[in-house]
Order: C-alpha cells, then sequence, then structure tokens
C-alpha cells in the first residue's frame, strides 16, 4: 500500500525520549546530520526550529522556496512546513526543537506566532547576521548547550527561560533590519490571528464571513487590512494554504489528485483541476512531474 503523506518527525525520532526530555532537543548541526541521514530528505515536523549555520553553504528548500545557505545564517521552521536540504560536507552550527507546549509551560501568556520569524503569513523564515550579532547570541547557544548536556535541578526551567532570551535576541535583531511587516499594533494581531484561524479551517472551506466573524470584525475591514499588509485579499490567501497543500502531498505523497482533492475537501474533482490550474498554470499532474 503506497504512503499516504510525508513523514511527520517528532522530538522522540531524534534520540529525545532516550535523553529523558519529551519536549526539546539541541544539537550540534553538523552531528546532527551525521545522526539523522533520513532528515535529507523532504519531511515536516510537529515542533517549532532555529537552525543556525556557522560555516558551510548549500540550499535549504522550505515549501517549495529554495533558499541559499550562507555561514551566519539562520533559518526558522513552525509546525507543518515541509522542508529539505543539499549541504556540503562542512556544514556546522546549532539546531534546537521545541514544542509549544515546552515553551508555552514557562510562558502561557505568550503565542509563538508573535515571533516574527515564525509568522510565514507576514514574513521570511530566514535571518542573516553580523559578526557583532552573531557574538551577542553565541553565549546563549553555549549556555543553552550546557544545560541541555547536564541534568542539573530545574532544567527545564533554565532551557526555557534562555530559550526565551534567544527568541528575543533574534526579534530584535529580524525587527532591526527592516524586515517589520507593515502591518503593527491592532493589524498585526489581526492578520496574525487570521493565520491561526486559516491553519485551523482551511480545509472546510468556510466563507470569508466565519473568519471575520471569529476575529469580531467584518469581511470589508479584513480584506482591507489583508490588501493593505500583504496585497492580497482575504480569500485569496485561504486559497493559498489549500493549494500549498496540495503542492506538498502532489510532490511529498504518492497520493492521486482525486485522492488528494478529497483530503483538501474538493469533492467535486473537476472544480478542483480547474482551480488548481488556474492558480499555478498546470495540472496537478503536470505539477507533480515537474517538481519530483
Amino acid at each position: 500500500m503506497p504512503k499516504p503523506h510525508l513523514p511527520i518527525y517528532q522530538i522522540q525520532d531524534f534520540n529525545a525520549q532516550a535523553q529523558k526530555e519529551r519536549y526539546f532537543y539541541l544539537n550540534s548541526f553538523a552531528a546532527h546530520l551525521q545522526e539523522h541521514l533520513f532528515t535529507r530528505e523532504p519531511h515536516k515536523h510537529n515542533f517549532y526550529i532555529i537552525l543556525f549555520v556557522s560555516q558551510g553553504t548549500g540550499t535549504h528548500t522550505i515549501d517549495f522556496e529554495k533558499y541559499e545557505v550562507k555561514p551566519n545564517m539562520f533559518f526558522f521552521m513552525a509546525p507543518g512546513q515541509v522542508h529539505s536540504w543539499d549541504l556540503s560536507g562542512d556544514t556546522n552550527g546549532f539546531v534546537i526543537f521545541f514544542t509549544p507546549e515546552f515553551y508555552l509551560r514557562e510562558f502561557p501568556h505568550r503565542k509563538l506566532f508573535n515571533f516574527p520569524f515564525f509568522n510565514a503569513l507576514l514574513h521570511k523564515p530566514i535571518l542573516f547576521v553580523s559578526k557583532d550579532e552573531k557574538d551577542t547570541l553565541m553565549p546563549t547557544f553555549y549556555t543553552l548547550q550546557k544545560e541541555y548536556k547536564n541534568q542539573d535541578l530545574m532544567r527545564n526551567e533554565m532551557l526555557s527561560r534562555y530559550l526565551d532570551v534567544l527568541l528575543i535576541h533574534l526579534t530584535r535583531i529580524y525587527q532591526s533590519q527592516g524586515t517589520k511587516a507593515e502591518a503593527q499594533g491592532g493589524e498585526l494581531s489581526l492578520l496574525q490571528n487570521l493565520e491561526n484561524l486559516v491553519e485551523q479551517h482551511y480545509k472546510e472551506h468556510l466563507p470569508v464571513t466565519f473568519y471575520a466573524d471569529q476575529l469580531n470584525t467584518t469581511p470589508r475591514h479584513l480584506k482591507e487590512v489583508c490588501k493593505r499588509s500583504l496585497g492580497k485579499t482575504t480569500k485569496e490567501l485561504i486559497q493559498e494554504r489549500s493549494l500549498l497543500e496540495a503542492q506538498r502531498l502532489l510532490v511529498h505523497s504518492e497520493l492521486t489528485s482525486s485522492q488528494i482533492a478529497a483530503e483538501l475537501g474538493y469533492f467535486d474533482i473537476t472544480y478542483f483541476f480547474r482551480f488548481f490550474k488556474k492558480h499555478t498554470g498546470s495540472t496537478p499532474e503536470q505539477f507533480r512531474s515537474l517538481n519530483k
């Protein structure tokens, strides 16, 4: 029987369970690549990722967007994103995995999508840092590494707090480089909540009025905020999420086009084919052939 979906790796797949730590993982990137060769193939994760490349070159593909890998680059991924890489043999740095539960246990009032690099709707998932910025960040990485290796009292609490320090440092650098979204204040919060809602409901094909009602606003205002900040309508954002999942499944699973249509809530197969071609310029099977 063909496999229906991409592999979705959990924290436990990276020896974290053996270390009696379910929710957090840290390793040098070189060691991680050597110990987990299966990660070279396209896959998803059910946790957040911070990847720092201190040396090495190559490419890193995240949801069909290919990024050039250079020294002093960060990559950020949220649960569910598909990625793969092709890297030089000398690649090294740090890789951190953590689940929302691990972080929110100590910071329940926070929302992880408020960190800009984890908000795919508004921001790019990459960051290049200068030597001075790298020097600012490295002590936190080393402290995290030391805490992770030891089994000292209140280890998880310390890891959570230093992870928070790292995320704050990275946010400051990210925003200082002019990578803030145009939306600010209430509009930014509205878009972040919209992204979260779309992620939960994109297979249900609900009308824009549903999203507006859930966000305590009007469809017109929601559309205006989306157009002003992102250059897209609310409907276009919902459609893009559905198309992204269709593209993921076409390239990274063995499901037929008809099975993918059903998986995404399109029970009129002909409509799905027309919809896909209208927005991508190719049929599902053409897209699959071009990207396999």
